[in-house]
Parts: C-alpha cells; structure tokens; sequence
C-alpha cells in the first residue's frame, strides 16, 4: 500500500510517496511499516512533523546546491535526501481557471538515485535516520 503526504515548496504541491505494509509484531499485534526501508517504524503524526520542518527550513537558494539548471531535481533531491524512505515524488500543478490539474509527474527513488550517480551531486546520506527520533532528521 501507499501512502502520499503533501508538502508545498514555494508554490509548488510535492506528494511524498512512502511504501508501506501490515506486519504482525511478535505480541501478535498488527503494525503499519516502511516496506522498505531499514528502519521499518513509521507513523502519519511523524511524518507529518517532519513535513512541517522540512517546509520551515526550505529555501529556493538551499535546493539549487543539488541542481542549477533544474529546479524540479534540486527540489526532488533536496526532498530526497531529507525523506531517504521516500518511494517516490509526484508534482501536481492546478489550473486557476477551473481548479484542475494541468500537469502531473512522477519520479521513483530508483529514478532519483540514477540521476544523483549519473551527475555525481554530493547528497548527505543519512545511515542513522529514524522517522520515530526527530534528532536523526536532516532539516
């Protein structure tokens, strides 16, 4: 299952795409999980904080160390490296004359990383990241 979180930077709507799956605990109690992602821990309420941060701390300036010539990566990889359990990023951009959306895209983790090797940009990959421990977040 999949579940997609909002997040606005500057005018522009980013829905965060986390792949998740019910495991039984070993109290048998059934839990929500990162699918895949070492740290399986996941919870709406964190993530959403994390969101809040993430969308304080943003700067147009901040994100073009990762791509100057293409706002939608730098944004996608600022995003990334901030969110490492992401599977993805879609973009959606609404109309204004009938409130719809006129664009929509998609880039998987997968995409992400090909393109972070292939053009050799510098991204702080965060081993010890935990969505439960707010002090392991890159912001």
């Amino acid at each position: 299952m999949y579940i997609e979180k909002r997040i606005k930077l500057r005018d522009i709507n980013y829905y965060i795409r986390v792949e998740l799956e019910y495991k039984r605990e070993n109290n048998d109690f059934v839990c929500l999980r990162m699918k895949n992602y070492k740290d399986d821990y996941y919870d709406g309420g964190d993530f959403s904080i994390l969101i809040e941060e993430i969308e304080k701390k943003y700067t147009f300036e901040k994100a073009q160390k990762y791509d100057k010539n293409i706002s939608y990566m730098a944004d996608v990889i600022y995003l990334y490296e901030r969110i490492p359990f992401l599977s993805g990023i879609r973009d959606e951009y609404i109309s204004s004359k009938d409130n719809l959306p006129y664009s929509i895209g998609y880039i998987s983790k997968e995409e992400i990383e090909k393109y972070i090797e292939e053009n050799n940009i510098k991204i702080n990959r965060n081993d010890k990241f935990s969505l439960g421990d707010g002090r392991t977040w890159n912001i």
